[in-house]
């Protein structure tokens, strides 16, 4: 029997790392350096088998502030440089699609109709693209606390439905997008992966975080049902 904490605990990572990889202000600084939200995601990585993942980006976020984050955010992701180009894009169609716009722009609205269909809509506030990253890593979220929701329920279709809504979600869009993005970033802060001097500042939060991200979508990818026979399936969720 599949265990409802498991997927609650599943999409507390999810949103943790939505969280720290969106742009920052007071409210999400609050809440990932809250000692209680610290130590229930500690547990939840536990759980998940992500434990190392969570401490180093836990541990980046150690004396961290509202503007250093956002400096670092709008040096990786928000200010292009003279040629034009950003450092790190956070846009999965940048990273999955070569150089059609036309089909950057298909790709685009199949993720806005992920997102209405399970009922995820970016607030007001929120000016990115509906591909950015935080945006993808919060539909992994809305699937996990859903297929939580419907095992306490009892209701084992639904959640059958949701767990094929995922393994889809995470084939046809994050596992293309989100380790390759974890590379993009931690490469730009200057260092490999799991490379402790990627810590020691504001800009190694966004390293630990997408790093983070990559562990929970690379072992979803590699436990998730076969999404070759769900085609259509997670329309019905």
């Amino acid at each position: 029997m599949e265990d409802q904490q498991f997927h609650a605990r599943r999409a507390a990572l999810y949103g943790y790392a939505a969280t720290a990889l969106q742009f920052p202000d007071d409210t999400t600084v609050a809440d990932l350096t809250d000692d209680e939200v610290q130590s229930a995601i500690r547990a939840a990585g536990d759980a998940v088998g992500c434990r190392e993942a969570v401490d180093r980006l836990i541990d980046a976020l150690d004396g961290v502030d509202r503007d250093g984050l956002e400096s670092a955010y709008n040096d990786l992701f928000g200010v292009p440089g003279d040629d034009g180009t950003y450092p790190v894009v956070p846009y999965e169609a940048e990273h999955t699609v070569e150089g059609d716009v036309g089909e950057k722009q298909r790709r685009i609205a199949t993720v806005v109709g992920l997102l209405e269909q399970f009922g995820l809509e970016p607030g007001d506030e929120f000016d990115e693209r509906h591909d950015h990253v935080a945006v993808e890593l919060e539909l992994l979220q809305v699937l996990s606390a859903q297929r939580a929701a419907a095992l306490a329920d009892g209701d084992d279709g639904a959640a059958d439905r949701l767990a094929r809504a995922t393994a889809t979600a995470v084939d046809e869009h994050l596992a293309g997008f989100v380790p390759e993005l974890a590379h993009a970033v931690t490469t730009e802060v200057g260092g490999e992966a799991a490379d402790p001097d990627v810590a020691d500042d504001a800009a190694g939060v966004y390293a630990r975080a997408a790093e983070l991200a990559a562990a929970l979508v690379e072992r979803d990818a590699a436990s998730h049902p076969d999404p070759t026979s769900t085609q259509g399936v997670a329309t019905d969720a």
